[in-house]
């Protein structure tokens, strides 16, 4: 890894993540999993201009199992913005991941995230929350866009935009070819 100074904005990713930890450094999520607050900072000396300055919060069992974190939200240093969870934004996937509701009192969650929005807010901060019903909506459109691609037979959006790109560069290359050796 190079030994150059981080950017300013992997600073401030780095630097909101030591505030929040410290603020949260005594938060205790009960349940048969115990669970603390962590904020997991890029791990890169540069974020490509605040690209990559999106840092995670993370409620972390005490033991440090991985497999049972729950991602509550995200920070965008980058962009000044915050995305939250609701509860049941975070239920839901728990229940099809582990075929099992979420062990995590609803009131402690709903505490943390008015913390979180409290914290944000007043530092100018953009708070979107996301619900289930958003996340399902997405969810929706993205399958219904594979659906529709696929059943048509027809090329993605993406495809059909780098080719027509490919064309014109062609196109412009051979215009220009021509006027060289017109010019010659």
């Amino acid at each position: 890894m190079s030994n150059s100074p981080m950017t300013a904005f992997a600073q401030a990713a780095l630097a909101i993540s030591d505030v929040l930890s410290m603020k949260f450094a005594s938060t205790r999520f009960s349940g048969s999993i115990p669970r603390v607050v962590k904020v997991q900072a890029p791990q890169v000396q540069s974020t490509g201009g605040g690209k990559q300055a999106r840092e995670s919060i993370v409620l972390m069992p005490e033991s440090g199992d991985t497999t049972q974190a729950l991602t509550a939200g995200f920070i965008d240093v980058g962009l000044r913005a915050v995305e939250l969870r609701t509860y049941a934004a975070v239920a839901g996937p728990h229940q099809q991941r582990f075929g099992r509701a979420l062990d995590l009192p609803r009131a402690e969650y709903d505490a943390f995230v008015g913390e979180l929005k409290s914290f944000f807010g007043p530092e100018g901060y953009v708070i979107k929350v996301i619900d289930v019903a958003e996340q399902e909506a997405k969810a929706t459109r993205v399958q219904q866009a594979e659906a529709a691609a696929s059943k048509s037979g027809g090329v993605p959006a993406t495809v059909t935009i780098a080719v027509a790109a490919a064309v014109v560069v062609v196109v412009l290359g051979l215009g220009a070819v021509a006027a060289f050796f017109a010019l010659r």
